[in-house]
């Protein structure tokens, strides 16, 4: 009772020779977890069996990122699972060899296979109906979350935030064994994805409030990082949820986007700090109060009252805030000229001539009898 893949192009004979059914899936969407096979009638033949009920010799397709599986007595006989293209391509049923289990990865279905070895009978003609099933094996994108009020240390800020976000998230069928036999459970259904939305979003809401505090550290620009941690918070999430999703539900989760969020509080505080920082580099805090002066000088040429009115007013505001320019300006050079000082090389230390040294005929400072130069004594 297992599956046999035929040679490319050998559909054709096989229709010709013998009346057989031939299945595929149809209108397989983004939307569409698992779906029942659709019976294709080809060259005019007539077929007794039941509509969706594979029969010894029946044929049928698999495409890219799909399983195929086929149901016995509500329970997964067989499949096949085409995660990339040297699964993909046509296959025959065949009743009277043992179950084919076909698909990569294995080892990820291996609690599952282990269930699944009582069901089997080695040989011989299957009494029971069998069915065929295909499950979606794509990511599925675009399931919206929104989260509210996280406590998120800003790491750039060093402060705390409350934060909120919202997103998206995307998950796809790890194992489309654990997925039918525990969600679907219909050989004749359609399983549109928002039946499970809702139970989803409910168990990940929580977990992802957990895991964004957790990548706060790895935020090196702040909380506005933490929409490029996607996939760092969907793999804190599935060590938690792994037995509830992967293994129960075969559903494996592969990221979560999120776009922050600030309250109205947060984000003057977020402002005010992100100023502070920039004016503690004194070029920074010099520039900003140089350009603040310049717009007071230019407001105050403009004062209806009188220029000479916007002046005083300029000068008392600045008396009263305790500014001194001149002094600010007189520190920065300071400042610099101390940096261009720590740069410059040391000297070198003057070479002190030996207390025996004499200067020769021809210039050159000698000491003993002979001058290295010229050899004179």
């Amino acid at each position: 009772m297992g599956l046999i893949k035929m040679i490319s192009g050998s559909v054709g004979t096989t229709f010709r020779d013998a009346v057989k059914d031939y299945f595929r899936c149809d209108g397989m969407t983004k939307d569409i977890l698992a779906m029942p096979a659709t019976k294709v009638m080809r060259d005019g033949t007539v077929n007794n069996a039941s509509d969706r009920v594979i029969t010894n010799g029946s044929v049928f397709d698999v495409a890219i990122n799909q399983a195929a599986l086929l149901i016995e007595n509500g329970k997964v006989h067989d499949f096949i699972i085409a995660t990339d293209e040297s699964m993909t391509g046509q296959y025959r049923y065949d009743s009277t060899v043992e179950p084919s289990l076909l698909g990569g990865g294995l080892k990820d279905f291996v609690p599952t296979l282990k269930t699944m070895v009582g069901r089997f009978t080695a040989g011989g003609q299957s009494t029971n109906t069998m069915n065929l099933v295909y499950i979606n094996l794509k990511e599925i994108t675009e399931n919206p979350i929104g989260i509210g009020k996280v406590a998120f240390i800003d790491k750039y800020l060093g402060t705390r935030l409350m934060l909120s976000a919202h997103g998206y998230y995307s998950f796809k069928i790890q194992n489309p064994v654990a997925f039918y036999e525990n969600l679907v459970m219909d050989v004749n259904t359609r399983y549109d994805k928002h039946k499970i939305l809702t139970q989803l979003k409910g168990e990940l809401m929580p977990k992802v409030k957990r895991a964004m505090g957790m990548v706060a550290p790895l935020c090196e620009a702040g909380y506005q990082d933490i929409f490029i941690h996607d996939t760092d918070i969907a793999n804190i999430i599935n060590e938690e949820i792994q037995k509830e999703w992967l293994e129960n539900r075969g559903i494996l989760l592969v990221k979560v986007a999120l776009n922050p969020e600030l309250s109205e509080e947060d984000t003057q505080r977020v402002m005010d700090l992100e100023n502070a920082k920039t004016l503690s580099n004194t070029q920074m805090g010099l520039g900003s109060l140089i350009h603040s002066q310049g717009q007071s000088m230019r407001d105050a040429a403009n004062n209806t009252a009188g220029a000479m009115n916007g002046f005083i007013g300029m000068g008392m505001a600045r008396q009263m805030g305790g500014i001194d320019v001149n002094a600010l300006l007189q520190q920065q050079m300071q400042n610099e000229q101390q940096q261009r000082m720590m740069q410059q090389p040391a000297p070198q230390p003057v070479q002190q001539a030996p207390a025996d040294a004499w200067k020769c005929s021809c210039g050159n400072m000698a000491t003993g009898k002979f001058c290295s130069n010229c050899g004179s004594t």
